[in-house]
């Protein structure tokens, strides 16, 4: 398995990004009541396209759809639409103590920093959505909650990547480029983040 980079001039006309969740519903067969588990390991999905291309830009496209072997190699993602936080949070933030299986984290930073709900933000390959606004205390330290859960143990002073932070997903649907006199249309794409 190897991460493939994007092509150059890798740049969608639409995107979306959802989670989806990994759980199951229990409804009761006497009252209809339900019972919802949630067993963890969200991901992410994404859904994109390219504009059309003349067919020399069209050549490097199909290229990377081949080289992604289906879902056997990888490619780094990010939220092409909020590339940058909204929030204030910049510079060299680190992970401020250990965590596993929350949905929140401490986060060392500068004093008053700030993110923002739908902000996303990187940590040890894991792509993460802040789920409410979050304000840096005077010591620079700021409590982050999460849309997702982490899937893995994160240790003390890790990096936390604010710009264009990505995570590793694999193609999941029979993207193709089609040919057509003059110029090959739209291409869409759908990936699932690799766990």
């Amino acid at each position: 398995m190897s991460d493939i980079a994007l092509p150059a001039g890798f740049r969608p006309n639409a995107f979306s990004l959802r989670q989806q969740t990994n759980q199951r519903v229990f409804a009761s067969p006497y009252s209809g009541s339900e019972q919802v588990a949630d067993f963890g390991n969200d991901r992410w999905l994404i859904s994109l396209s390219l504009p059309n291309k003349k067919f020399k830009d069209a050549a490097i496209v199909e290229a990377f759809v081949a080289a992604l072997r289906g879902m056997t190699n990888t490619v780094q993602l990010y939220h092409y639409v909020r590339k940058m936080p909204q929030g204030t949070m910049r510079g060299s933030p680190v992970t401020n103590g250990a965590f596993a299986g929350t949905d929140s984290m401490i986060i060392g930073t500068t004093p008053g920093a700030t993110v923002k709900a739908g902000d996303m933000l990187g940590v040890a390959g894991l792509l993460l959505q802040v789920r409410d606004d979050a304000v840096a205390n005077g010591s620079g330290v700021i409590t982050v909650t999460f849309v997702n859960r982490l899937r893995k143990y994160i240790n003390a002073g890790l990096p936390v990547i604010w710009d264009k932070p990505t995570a590793p997903f694999r193609l999941v649907s029979e993207s193709a480029v089609q040919y057509i006199p003059g110029y090959a249309p739209s291409v869409s794409f759908d990936f699932a983040e690799a766990i």
